[in-house]
């Protein structure tokens, strides 16, 4: 009887595939300037960007989640604390015809606007952007994207950093953002078990207020999005400072010796391991090394 619910159910994804082949439509790219201007343009014609972009610094590229645009709060605040504190590329994906769909529909179709994202970076690559200076942030499903985008690359990226990636779906499925997906896989658990995917798929795992809801100063209720969209409240804060948000390895020789690690912006590539850390319950969220602890009977065991 089993078997007959997995059929129908990837039958009906199968059929969620075909719906809306052509969702890459209406998705475009958007290059901010740091003179509160920006340049949009359609993901299929994304070698119009070459001309702005500072080939010597790196290239951001945020993806938000379901139910979000360009103009949510998510893309403000990290795109504003990249553009206020570095001197990187800063681009945010718009792909509002899929987060406003009905989920499985949305998820149905990451592979596909992944796809043409992947392309558009390649042909950025094949004239001249360093693909080892590419870093893609995605919260919720576009973390998923993110995965999706870096598999489907001609060349490997350098860091994806997944905020809290999305994971109704993503346990069946099982094309999830993956320690493969680059050469470095940093990923922020704040609600895992629910909006959230508890699963440590990173190189790199940090688990503030051991990863699950409620994160401080939000409710338990099932409806509140509040500890999901805690992860990139975190990591816009930890744009500004550096030393906001400092992790405690839970087994240390499982994380490459080092026992206290920056989480997010200042991540360190060659961190490993699984790492915890508490928050205060309002902005700003970071502790510092005052941070750095837990309680190990509180720890979730997860894969």
């Amino acid at each position: 009887m089993l078997n007959i619910y997995f059929y129908f159910f990837f039958a009906f994804f199968n059929f969620l595939l075909a719906v809306n082949a052509d969702v890459t439509q209406n998705v475009f790219l958007r290059l901010y300037n740091r003179n509160g201007s920006h340049i949009d343009e359609n993901i299929r014609n994304a070698s119009i960007f070459l001309p702005y972009i500072q080939k010597n610094n790196f290239l951001i590229i945020f993806i938000n989640g379901l139910n979000n645009d360009i103009n949510s709060l998510s893309d403000k605040l990290i795109s504003s604390a990249y553009l206020d504190t570095t001197e990187v590329n800063v681009f945010g994906l718009d792909y509002r015809n899929v987060t406003t769909q009905f989920y499985p529909f949305a998820v149905a179709d990451i592979s596909t606007v992944g796809k043409f994202v992947a392309n558009a970076l390649d042909d950025m690559v094949e004239n001249g952007i360093n693909p080892k200076k590419i870093h893609i942030i995605g919260h919720s499903l576009g973390a998923e994207l993110a995965g999706s985008i870096g598999r489907q690359m001609k060349v490997k990226i350098s860091r994806i950093t997944g905020l809290d990636p999305a994971g109704p779906l993503y346990y069946l499925l099982n094309n999830h953002l993956s320690i493969s997906d680059a050469d470095f896989v940093d990923v922020i658990h704040t609600d895992m078990g629910f909006a959230g995917l508890a699963l440590k798929i990173g190189t790199v795992n940090f688990f503030p207020n051991y990863g699950r809801r409620p994160q401080p100063g939000c409710s338990i209720e099932l409806t509140s999005s509040c500890s999901h969209s805690r992860s990139y409240e975190y990591y816009a804060e930890s744009i500004r400072n550096h030393e906001a948000f400092i992790g405690k390895c839970y087994s240390l020789n499982k994380c490459s010796g080092a026992e206290y690690v920056s989480m997010g912006y200042a991540t360190p590539s060659n961190a490993t391991g699984n790492y915890f850390l508490i928050t205060n319950s309002k902005s700003p969220y970071g502790q510092g090394f005052a941070g750095a602890t837990f309680n190990p009977f509180l720890v979730t065991p997860i894969a």
